[in-house]
């Protein structure tokens, strides 16, 4: 089960680092979420920083030691996180989409975002831990193009009673992944991807393009079609300009 046990810290670097610390130790088990109110060193995809007023947001790692889970199978993580997090979101009245590869979004504005780090043991995933930052209560983001809960629903919310929430629908959806449906999740996380099938402009590092989503790939990859032809773009190949046409 998922969030039996839960560490609630004040302040750290990072919960991934001190998450992976414990694991080194050999003092942590499935399932356990380290909650913190405030992160110093908080890290998002592609080596970037994630930035959150202390105590107003949900800043979290969860630790997973799946039993048997293929190499393989590596983007079912993503799919579990990702729809948890939309299902609750749209429990509370939220509607949210997943911005490939896993970022949150509501209205084209960024609600949460993951990092997954997995350690692997020959072909299978021994274990993964999962940062997710969600934002809550926080109605300020500088330039940072967000929103959070409170800025949706205008409710303030408690940190810890959303996270009890949550944790219900991260349950649901790991039975799904534990029992092996991993078609069944792929499908759902193509169902709340965020401009499938929605014209909007792409830059591959080289120019900006035209593109349309058409999927995600067995291995995690976003299939882009970009001028009639369908491209396999790994997350950072590719990089969402905005949703105006050329």
């Amino acid at each position: 089960m998922i969030g039996q046990k839960i560490i609630h810290l004040d302040t750290v670097d990072s919960t991934n680092n001190y998450t992976a610390n414990l694991q080194n130790e050999g003092k942590i088990k499935h399932g356990t979420v380290i909650l913190a109110d405030e992160q110093s060193a908080g890290r998002g995809q592609r080596g970037a920083s994630w930035s959150s007023k202390a105590g107003e947001n949900l800043l979290l790692s969860l630790y997973l030691a799946p039993d048997n889970l293929s190499v393989v199978h590596q983007p079912a993580l993503t799919h579990f996180i990702t729809i948890s997090i939309v299902d609750f979101l749209r429990k509370i009245g939220i509607s949210a989409q997943i911005k490939w590869p896993n970022d949150i979004y509501v209205n084209d504005q960024k609600i949460a975002g993951i990092l997954i780090e997995n350690t692997l043991r020959s072909s299978s995933i021994a274990s993964s831990i999962i940062g997710v930052g969600l934002n809550v209560n926080q109605m300020e983001f500088e330039q940072l193009n967000a929103t959070s809960i409170r800025k949706e629903l205008g409710n303030h919310f408690q940190v810890q009673e959303v996270l009890f929430s949550w944790i219900q629908e991260m349950n649901k959806t790991w039975q799904i992944l534990a029992s092996g449906n991993f078609d069944s999740l792929k499908t759902t996380y193509l169902s709340h991807l965020y401009l499938l099938n929605e014209p909007a402009i792409y830059s591959d590092g080289l120019d900006e393009f035209q593109g349309v989503i058409r999927g995600v790939d067995l291995d995690g990859f976003l299939l882009l079609e970009r001028d009639n032809t369908i491209k396999k773009y790994d997350l950072k190949e590719i990089k969402l300009v905005g949703r105006n046409v050329l």
